[in-house]
């Protein structure tokens, strides 16, 4: 295996990952049987990984500061607006929005019907690092500094 790092279960019970040093994202079915689909960006080093609802993998490109997802057999790969910012953190909000972390611009960002929308994060030492969404769409992230915020459902969705 090339350096696992992020993991998640879709409904039909098969595990998710994300192999780092190996530029791809595996599949474990249920029965053990293991896929591996090498990511179209060389060296993207992929990260954090999520399942939506409809089955889609969502996963984040560290090195190359994409969004990526992989469904029917088929990748799909966004630029996050910007400079590199450490792509980090990646949750599925009840609304289908993708949400991540960019660790290097105290920012949250959103990718929801096919657009990106970024939220500074008001202290200017953050770091967001993780995230999850809470049932009313509230985002939560942890700081790598030691602080727990949220933003708020209304806001979000702005």
């Amino acid at each position: 295996m090339g350096a696992p790092y992020g993991m998640a279960v879709d409904l039909q019970g098969n595990a998710w990952g994300t192999l780092q040093s190996a530029n791809q994202i595996v599949k474990i079915a249920p029965t053990g049987e293991m896929t591996d689909y090498e990511i179209p960006t060389r060296g993207s080093a992929p990260s954090d990984i999520a399942v939506d609802a409809s089955g889609r993998v969502w996963f984040l490109e560290f090195r190359s500061n994409k969004l990526g997802s992989f469904a029917d057999g088929k990748f799909t790969e966004h630029d996050v607006p910007g400079e590199w910012s450490g792509l980090t953190g990646l949750t599925v909000a009840p609304d289908g929005a993708i949400w991540f972390g960019m660790l290097r611009a105290q920012t949250l960002g959103r990718f929801h019907n096919g657009e990106f929308k970024l939220f500074k994060i008001p202290r200017e030492t953050a770091r967001p690092y993780t995230l999850a969404a809470d049932a009313e769409g509230n985002i939560w992230y942890a700081d790598i500094s030691g602080y727990v915020g949220m933003l708020a459902a209304d806001a979000a969705r702005k």
